[in-house]
């Protein structure tokens, strides 16, 4: 057996507990770092798969999600009054709201557009329909509205008979864009307005650049962007062909 000599220091019981205590610390630290990391890579290769697969097999956003579209975070930065009054929503107009989802701007459009206007409220989906439809009754603004259960490339509606258009967070989630932009354009009057809003948290975004790019293949005319990569509105005109 080793005698420690008096010129070795010994270590207190205190010390060895703190000493111990410092290392199980650094431990749980260690476990919680990985964790967050292994959580942080998930989410982001989820995200990327998602986005992905959006990309390749466009299709709606599930009517379950319908409460996404009013959470009170994306009211946040997305306002329906704010977007309608600078995309020209007035009263006496006929507006399209394409891909109307729970009629959030719908609703608001039918109060802009007064008696003397009508807005056309359209979606793929039956059950997203009727949100909108229920929430326009409920409102008492069902005689201003004109519901379609159909997509955006085959709208019942006449030639160069719409004045403002919109697609808000839909353009991503369309097969053959070209082919819907094509027929949005065919109802759209000379010099009418069409507005393609996106935002980042929906995984069918499409970025600035392309959504004026395919619009322009459709004969739109560029006539500004308003807010963020994150959050914007892009506004094109419809010009005669």
């Amino acid at each position: 057996m080793t005698v420690p000599s008096q010129s070795e220091p010994r270590q207190s019981n205190g010390a060895i507990i703190l000493s111990a205590v410092e290392g199980a610390l650094e431990s749980t630290a260690n476990l919680v770092a990985t964790g967050i990391m292994a959580s942080t890579s998930l989410l982001v290769s989820s995200q990327v798969t998602l986005r992905a697969g959006l990309w390749l097999q466009p299709r709606p956003m599930p009517h379950q999600q319908a409460a996404l579209l009013e959470h009170p975070w994306r009211l946040r930065y997305l306002n329906p009054n704010h977007l309608l009054g600078r995309i020209g929503v007035l009263d006496g107009i006929s507006v399209a709201d394409l891909g109307c989802g729970t009629g959030l701007f719908t609703q608001e459009m039918a109060e802009r557009v007064g008696d003397r206007g009508h807005v056309h409220a359209i979606d793929i989906q039956a059950q997203m329909l009727a949100y909108a439809r229920q929430r326009i009754q409920a409102a008492g603004l069902d005689h201003r509205v004109n519901f379609y259960h159909c997509g955006i490339h085959t709208l019942p509606l006449p030639d160069k008979s719409v004045d403002v258009a919109l697609m808000s967070a839909i353009l991503g989630e369309l097969p053959a864009r070209g082919l819907a932009l094509d027929e949005v354009h065919r109802i759209l009057k000379p010099g009418a307005r069409l507005a393609i809003s996106e935002e980042l948290p929906d995984p069918a975004y499409v970025p600035p650049h392309l959504a004026r790019r395919w619009a322009e293949q459709a004969g739109f005319r560029f006539a500004g962007l308003t807010g963020t990569p994150f959050c914007y509105t892009m506004l094109m005109f419809a010009d005669m062909t």
